[in-house]
């Protein structure tokens, strides 16, 4: 187990430089930069030429690229960022930590609910499977599938948050008047947090649900489990105590993909409601050109994606021995 799984933690060195390497590509051979708006004559910051080149040779940013390259891959060795590139630098590190903390919550709570309804109804449907209410909920499942994020996000904006009903705040992670503690900040804080939570769990509850019922359909239909219900153990010890260890294997292996599934979804959700996360940092810092805070998210979402995969591989090799042989 160690050796396996020291494997799978040295395969991860050459992958996290590998994205880091082709983000560094990506960001830098795009066009434009991060001063060429200041260029523009609609700017009210209009510097000339020279000073462009002048803050590009202060920045490093002259250098060949493999000489930047090298420059940031050493500077992350020590976890030093570096600071954003605009008008007003400021440490990477302290946005993306900031960001990093209204993403990571939100992702957790959606991931909970996404886990909470979707395993316990694959179940459901694998028990009822070729019943019409099975097949009216695949096929609602399917169309919730189908549905793009932002038009889930639009609707439910357009359910919850305008019209007659008004229940939820529309954007925003807190009302301007809303304290920053107490339980009424908390409240305000849940209320702002609803739609957006909603939104990625509905998006990720099929695939969670299609994997469930398919995984127990295959323990279902083992020898032992009809052998089990030949001997008359009650329906819910059948699929809760025996079939659901193997059912949820399906499940386990997902959970490194959701983490990418997370990753669009936060750029999606997070402009949507104008939440101060992930996403809505990397969209930002994308359009700025700001190379180092591009990086710095690539790296950070790489790792996450990573720690998702690690432990999706922990977790099937303790409930599958043959994994760690594979």
């Amino acid at each position: 187990m160690r050796i396996w799984l020291l494997r799978r933690l040295l395969l991860c060195v050459p992958t996290l430089v590998g994205l880091s390497l082709v983000t560094f590509l990506l960001s830098r051979l795009a066009p434009g930069g991060p001063f060429s708006s200041l260029l523009d004559s609609h700017s009210q910051a209009r510097v000339s030429p020279q000073e462009i080149e002048a803050m590009q040779h202060l920045l490093g940013l002259d250098r060949p690229l493999p000489a930047q390259y090298f420059e940031w891959l050493r500077r992350f060795a020590t976890l030093d960022f570096g600071t954003t590139l605009g008008i007003a630098p400021e440490p990477v590190a302290a946005k993306v930590g900031a960001a990093l903390q209204v993403t990571f919550w939100l992702q957790l709570a959606s991931v909970t609910l996404m886990l909470g309804i979707g395993v316990p109804l694959g179940v459901w449907c694998a028990a009822r499977a070729g019943t019409r209410r099975e097949k009216a909920t695949g096929t609602l499942l399917f169309l919730l599938h189908s549905a793009p994020l932002l038009l889930l996000g639009t609707l439910l904006m357009k359910l919850l948050c305008v019209g007659p009903l008004r229940l939820l705040p529309m954007i925003g992670l807190r009302s301007p008047d809303a304290p920053d503690h107490g339980l009424a900040g908390a409240l305000d804080l849940v209320r702002h947090a609803v739609l957006p939570v909603a939104c990625i769990a509905l998006a990720g509850l099929p695939g969670i649900a299609r994997y469930a019922r398919a995984g127990m359909l295959d323990e279902l239909a083992r020898p032992f489990m009809v052998a089990a219900a030949a001997r008359g153990i009650p329906e819910w010890r059948r699929l809760f105590v025996h079939a659901l260890r193997g059912g949820i294997l399906p499940i386990v292996a997902l959970l490194g993909q959701i983490v990418p599934f997370l990753v669009v979804g936060s750029v999606t959700v997070e402009k949507l409601f104008s939440l101060p996360g992930m996403g809505q940092l990397a969209a930002d810092a994308i359009l700025a050109r700001d190379y180092p805070t591009v990086m710095a998210v690539s790296v950070v979402v790489g790792v996450a994606a990573m720690a998702g995969f690690l432990l999706a591989d922990v977790i099937q090799a303790l409930l599958d021995r043959r994994v760690r042989v594979a």
